[in-house]
């Protein structure tokens, strides 16, 4: 569409030009680099993502649709917008932008919580969050940051929830660290660990919500750049759900069983 304006401009100062001097030439060349260069670097322009999951249950024998979700997002004058689509979990819109050095994000979003929260929804090797949370958006205003080795996310919504996190060692090695997390909305918290070594990676959480501790531990190793098996333990539903998958590059493949029930397979695509 630019090229086209151009090339239209062009050719109608043409017209009127033919004898025109060369410097003449030289400065219609310029104003028109000019013009391309404003037209082409333009702030604000929305870039579309989303994914889209096809699944097969193999107790029911029926095939379906799982995780999915479109999202328009992009910047304009120094502040950034999300907007989405979704037909498996709330939807995000939210406005993010930069105020007093620190980080900040307004609107309809998930707020601190743990870290299998805060995992976005096509990224997961289980097709479902830990202890059944159901991926709630909340409105509000949210405040990031990190300082050394400890970070951090302040939300208020009317009610406040906070998460910090701590890394004890980080490297080629081993990677330990640690997370804190805590709602006033239902006066809950939680304690995570979480420790990686090469392909191998074990997630700890223990979380309080009903005056009791709920624990969630996942084990996962990646076989190689296509394979992966996962297996999760979760003691409020005295479960035990495991997982494999295969990418190929073009989709991610999974094989899982979750609640002890029988196998589902999906594949999701990315855009």
């Amino acid at each position: 569409m630019n090229k086209l304006v151009i090339s239209a401009l062009a050719a109608t100062v043409a017209v009127g030009t033919t004898s025109a001097s060369e410097s003449d030439w030289s400065g219609l060349d310029a104003e028109l680099n000019s013009l391309t260069t404003a037209l082409d670097s333009h702030e604000g322009g929305a870039s579309v993502s989303g994914y889209l999951e096809a699944t097969y249950d193999t107790d029911s024998e029926a095939w379906g649709t799982g995780r999915n979700a479109v999202s328009i997002s992009g910047s304009n004058g120094g502040y950034g917008y999300a907007w989405g689509v979704s037909g498996s979990e709330d939807t995000d819109a939210y406005v993010t932008f930069t105020m007093g050095g620190m980080g900040w994000t307004m609107g309809q979003f998930m707020k601190p919580g743990t870290a299998a929260d805060a995992e976005a929804e096509n990224g997961r090797v289980f097709s479902s969050r830990n202890f059944g949370d159901s991926g709630d958006r909340s409105n509000g205003l949210q405040t990031s940051g990190s300082m050394d080795a400890f970070g951090y996310e302040v939300f208020y919504g009317g009610d406040i929830a906070v998460r910090v996190t701590y890394d004890v060692m980080s490297g080629d090695g081993a990677n330990i660290s640690l997370a804190y997390s805590m709602d006033d909305s239902d006066d809950s918290s939680a304690i995570e660990a979480d420790v990686s070594s090469g392909p191998f990676g074990i997630h700890y959480t223990m979380q309080d919500d009903d005056g009791t501790d709920d624990t969630c531990l996942t084990a996962s190793y990646a076989v190689n750049d296509a394979w992966g098996v996962a297996i999760r333990q979760t003691d409020n539903a005295d479960t035990m759900d495991w997982a494999v998958t295969y990418g190929d590059g073009g989709a991610r493949w999974t094989i899982e069983s979750l609640d002890d029930a029988d196998i589902t397979i999906g594949c999701i695509v990315g855009f």
